[in-house]
Parts: structure tokens; C-alpha cells; sequence
């Protein structure tokens, strides 16, 4: 791109000042800025705070919805409140199926507002050929109204996949399955479209899927520089991102558990209500129980969330790695930066990135407190092997590097 150009990041994802959306969103913005484009923010309409010092203008104007919260008010609540009051065993039958409820309460939702809110901002804007809209978090309904809306602004539309397509069919979906998505929106735009995926197996997914060139592009990891350090007596584990299921947040009581008087421990849960999965809200109530936990339950701002980080010896990341999948974590992504080691799931991209000698692996359905307490056996080793490889990590996820991969010359329509 040419410098002056619009460069709009689009993020309806983006409804408040913490976690990976305005980090990533951030990020971006400033290598941007530092490259001589124009960036410009649009954000959920819950958005609040300023970007890069207020260098970056942000309208908070998205009123569409990225992962949405489903639909459900009251009768949802109820029904997660009740399952998360049985026993362990119950809930576990019970909260797959009140899972699958609320996604097809999702696909029942109203039409997908963004490709119109895009387009009214983008022409106010004045943007068009030469210019880039960024969509870095979007789902396939975002992707259906922006493939569908008349009149868009012929910009160049550069969209980061960093889901599994399972995930995009199953969680605010469009109305038809992503190959025929996927060549829509490369018949709207043809030439104007760039794909990418932030890790290469989830690149090579899509290409796969879609028959298209999708490239693969760094993480915009940002986190303050590299300083000796030595582990703490006992060690500081965190887990931290907030309380999914996905997230392997109902293991979090056997894990810690399994290694009573070996470590502390700091759980960033974000709020856990009577909407939440059931086995979640279990969890939350068995973690509340222990004193040697410290349960942080709101999102933290970035100076916070970058302390909680830099004062980790262990990040404890007991995701399900079949979901998982060929996904990028951010803060796994974060944790190799700072040279912290981590427990991380097999059989998936986080095992793929920290490897055996930063890592040690959760194998596929077990639960994560033997990789724990082996993990707290090797922390000696694992850290000097985090530390000696994070400069390599850093030099390659930055948002520099992401910056110069999105407007980097095109290459052609179909992969090789």
C-alpha cells in the first residue's frame, strides 16, 4: 500500500478496553501508523478508551456481533443454572446438549448488520480502490453481509480465518457452508480479496476448503522486553483468558488438585453467571473454595493483563485440543515471547508451537493434572529452554511482520 492510504480495522468483536480483540486490533493500528498509512478503528458500539496514545481514530459504531452470546435470556439461565447444581457426573451428560441449543438458538438470530454498517462508514470515510479494510475476527455471518451488501466500497478486503471451519459452521454461521461462502466473497471482490489464516495448518485448511490461496501471516504478539528472571518459591501458575469450556476451564479444580502445596495459582475467569456453561459454573464454585487460588473475576486492562503475564513461571492452558485444532492462542503466543513455558493440549497447533522442550503436553482426554505436576518437575529445564528460544518467537510474531504479510503483492487467485 501506498503510504496515506486508508487502512480500516474492522473488529465487531471489539465492545471493550481488554483482551486479544483490542490487543490485536492495537497492534495493527500502530505498525499502521508507524508505516505511514492512515488506520482508522471501527468497534463494537460498546467500545470505549482510545488506541496508541489517541494516535489512532476509533468510532465505535459495529452494532453487529462476532461469537454472539446466543439467544436463550431466561430460559437459558435457568437451564445452565439448574445442570451446573448436579453432580459431576450429570453435568457432564447434560451440558452437550445445552451447548447444542444454543448454537441453533444462534443460527435463529436476526440477519448480520456488518457488511451495511461497513459500507455507510467505509463511503462517509471516502474509501475505496487503493484503500484496505481489515477484518481479523470475524465469523461466517459477518463474512455473508459483507459478500452480500450493494454498493461496498470497492476497497481491498484482507480477512484473517482464525478459526476451524467447524467452529465458523457450528458459531454465528452464514446461510450457506464456507466453500460457497469463501467463493462468493472471491466473486464480489476478485483481486480486491486476500485470505489468510494465522497458523500454517489453518491456512492450509481453508486453501484446502475453498480452493483458494490463503496464506499464513505472523500474530501481533506485543508484550515488554525480554529480563532474566528465576522462578519464584513456589512457582506462580496462571491461567488466564477467561472461563469457556473450550478453554478447559472445568479442569482447572483437578489440576490444581493434583499439586496442592507445589505451586499458587492465579485463574483469570472474567465473569461466570447463571448463563454460563454448566460445568463451568461448577468449577468457578469448587475454585472460590480454595485459598491457594487468587480468582480474578473481570477482564483486566492491557497493563494489568501484560503484569499477571510477565509474573507467570507456568502458564497452565488445559484447552480441548480437538476444538482447538489448528488454531493460533494468543496467549500462548504471548507466553513464548516472554519466555515463559506452559501445559498445553496435544494434537494441536499450541503443542506444535511450544514443542517438547518448552512444553509439556496434556495428552487427548486426559485430564491435565499429571502434565502439571510433571511440568512442576522440569520447570528448571523448561523455562532456560523458553528463555533461550524467545528472542526467534519475537522476531517473528510482531506487528511489523503482520503488517508487511496483509499488504504484501497478491499472489494468485488458486493455490498451487
Amino acid at each position: 500500500m501506498q503510504p496515506g492510504r486508508h487502512f480500516v480495522i474492522a473488529d465487531p468483536g471489539l465492545n471493550g478496553p481488554a483482551g486479544h480483540h483490542l490487543s490485536y486490533t492495537a497492534a495493527v493500528a500502530g505498525a499502521a501508523l508507524d508505516a505511514g498509512l492512515a488506520p482508522m478503528v471501527l468497534a463494537g458500539r460498546g467500545f470505549t478508551g482510545g488506541l496508541e496514545g489517541g494516535r489512532v481514530p476509533a468510532r465505535a459504531v459495529l452494532g453487529a456481533t462476532y461469537q454472539s452470546a446466543g439467544g436463550g435470556g431466561l430460559a437459558r439461565q435457568l437451564a445452565f443454572g439448574l445442570a451446573a447444581r448436579l453432580p459431576a457426573p450429570l453435568a457432564g451428560l447434560v451440558a452437550p446438549p445445552l451447548r447444542a441449543l444454543r448454537r441453533r438458538l444462534r443460527r435463529a438470530g436476526a440477519s448480520d448488520s456488518l457488511g451495511r454498517e461497513l459500507a455507510a462508514e467505509l463511503a462517509a470515510l471516502g474509501a475505496g480502490e487503493g484503500d484496505a479494510l481489515l477484518l481479523h475476527s470475524v465469523s461466517g455471518a459477518n463474512l455473508h453481509s459483507v459478500a452480500t451488501t450493494p454498493g461496498f466500497p470497492p476497497v481491498t478486503l484482507l480477512v484473517v480465518l482464525r478459526r476451524m471451519p467447524a467452529e465458523m459452521e457450528a458459531d454465528d454461521p452464514a446461510p450457506e457452508r464456507l466453500p460457497a461462502l469463501l467463493a462468493r466473497l472471491q466473486a464480489r471482490f476478485g483481486g480486491a480479496l486476500r485470505l489468510f489464516a494465522d497458523t500454517e495448518q489453518l491456512a492450509a485448511e481453508f486453501a484446502a476448503l475453498s480452493g483458494l490461496v490463503v496464506r499464513p501471516v505472523p500474530l501481533p504478539v506485543v508484550v515488554p522486553p525480554l529480563v532474566p528472571r528465576t522462578a519464584g518459591q513456589p512457582p506462580h501458575v496462571v491461567f488466564a483468558g477467561g472461563a469457556r469450556a473450550e478453554k478447559g476451564f472445568s479442569q482447572l479444580p483437578e489440576a490444581i488438585a493434583a499439586v496442592a502445596g507445589r505451586a499458587r495459582f492465579t485463574v483469570q475467569s472474567g465473569r461466570v453467571g447463571a448463563d454460563s456453561d454448566p460445568l463451568v459454573q461448577r468449577a468457578h464454585r469448587l475454585l472460590r473454595a480454595r485459598a491457594d487460588v487468587t480468582l480474578i473475576e473481570h477482564a483486566l486492562n492491557p497493563a494489568d493483563y501484560a503484569a499477571l503475564l510477565a509474573g507467570a513461571d507456568l502458564l497452565l492452558l488445559p484447552y480441548d485440543g480437538a476444538v482447538y485444532g489448528a488454531r493460533s492462542s494468543g496467549i500462548l503466543a504471548e507466553a513464548l515471547a516472554l519466555g515463559t513455558p506452559a501445559v498445553v493440549p496435544a494434537g494441536c497447533w499450541m503443542a506444535d508451537a511450544a514443542g517438547p522442550d518448552r512444553a509439556v503436553l496434556i495428552p487427548r482426554g486426559a485430564p491435565p493434572g499429571a502434565a502439571l505436576a510433571a511440568a512442576l518437575a522440569r520447570l528448571p529445564q523448561l523455562a532456560a529452554a523458553a528463555r533461550e528460544a524467545a528472542q526467534q518467537w519475537r522476531d517473528r510474531h510482531n506487528p511489523d511482520s503482520l503488517l508487511r504479510a496483509l499488504v504484501a503483492p497478491p499472489l494468485s487467485s488458486t493455490p498451487d
